[in-house]
């Protein structure tokens, strides 16, 4: 929405109970999927922030169930911080005008806001170990908060968002049909792909614990206090949703214990990082642990190469379809991505005996449990 002028930005922003008058609007964050502004609203000597957000319905089909997800785990989350009596957050939802937790404009568009969470960073990659390890503590806490999430499951917001099997087959059909004549030049990737197919059979959700899971948890969607490094809150809830915690934990290794960011077209500098792989198994442990069975604790090695293959298929078939659904920045900005995520796969896999062995020494006592 970048074609979007800021008068329009303040109108949808208006359609909410903010606290003041937004006196100005900047583009905020570096999402794949929605766009994202920080409003500023004066309030007499006061300035208050705020999240403006448009949901992408394009990949969200049904916003209004999305957004009785988003109100519904939020409202959980935010009852059992207030338990603990923690200074942990979470995210809360401004209320539009009409008494919804979002406005749709004349557009069709939908919109949410939330108020913003001061004190807080996120990275795209780690600093250190501690960052890592800080991430992987909030989102197992996530999960453990969610656990006893009462009522129904909640809707679907994706369908099949974490169905490798799907996955491979959309994209062997795509490839298959090669509608843009870019098969070719990509041969050595498409290649590489094929060849491990299996992968895609390894982690089926159906075989394993349904639970409430985040399914989108690069390391920049938890944000991490600024003065302490700990982790305060986990963010972009749109894909929150029953799946599988596996996915969660994978994908946080796959942003996380890699050495470089996910699109790096300098293939020499990524890499797998096994040192940080286990401080994410450490930090993982100890705040979803408890809820873990066994099943889910013999995969987790295995975990963060599903995801990472899983993710390059994606960018793989949006290349070959013609870079529809991922936003790209430069041309073959999703090769670049391809390129670097089977990369860190290989990478992982030539630490997968040392990853499996990591996993074993922290874990022993819930698996003898």
């Amino acid at each position: 929405m970048a074609n979007h002028t800021k008068s329009f930005i303040s109108e949808v922003g208006h359609q909410f109970n903010l606290d003041g008058y937004i006196g100005s609007s900047e583009v905020h964050g570096n999402g794949n999927v929605n766009d994202t502004f920080l409003l500023f609203c004066e309030d007499g000597d006061s300035l208050n922030r705020y999240t403006l957000q448009r949901i992408n319905h394009d990949v969200f089909k049904n916003p209004e169930g999305l957004m009785e997800n988003f109100s519904r785990v939020t409202r959980h989350l935010q009852a059992k911080i207030e338990d603990d009596g923690s200074d942990k957050k979470c995210l809360t939802l401004v209320p539009a005008k009409d008494g919804r937790f979002f406005h749709k404009d004349s557009n069709g568009n939908y919109w949410r806001v939330t108020k913003f969470i001061d004190g807080g960073r996120s990275f795209d990659v780690p600093e250190d170990i501690h960052q890592a390890f800080e991430a992987a503590k909030a989102f197992g806490d996530f999960q453990a908060k969610l656990a006893d999430l009462p009522g129904d499951p909640l809707i679907e917001t994706i369908p099949d968002f974490h169905n490798t099997r799907m996955r491979f087959d959309h994209f062997r059909s795509v490839c298959s049909k090669d509608e843009l004549g870019l098969l070719n030049a990509v041969q050595d990737l498409v290649d590489f792909a094929m060849e491990r197919e299996h992968l895609a059979d390894l982690i089926k959700v159906e075989n394993f614990p349904s639970r409430v899971v985040h399914n989108d948890t690069k390391l920049n969607n938890v944000l991490l206090h600024k003065r302490t490094g700990e982790g305060m809150c986990v963010v972009d809830l749109d894909t929150v949703m029953t799946g599988c915690v596996l996915h969660d934990f994978g994908d946080l290794v796959r942003t996380a214990a890699c050495s470089a960011l996910e699109d790096e077209p300098g293939l020499e500098k990524v890499f797998f990082l096994p040192e940080t792989f286990e401080a994410i198994v450490v930090g993982y442990l100890e705040t979803a642990g408890n809820i873990l069975e066994p099943i889910e604790i013999e995969h987790l090695a295995i975990a963060p190469q599903i995801i990472t293959y899983e993710l390059g298929l994606r960018f793989l078939t949006d290349y070959l379809e013609g870079d529809v659904y991922f936003k790209v920045k430069r041309v073959d900005h999703n090769l670049d991505r391809v390129r670097a995520q089977f990369k860190l796969l290989a990478s992982m896999e030539e630490h997968f005996d040392q990853a499996r062995q990591i996993v074993n020494i922290h874990t022993s006592s819930h698996l003898t449990q």
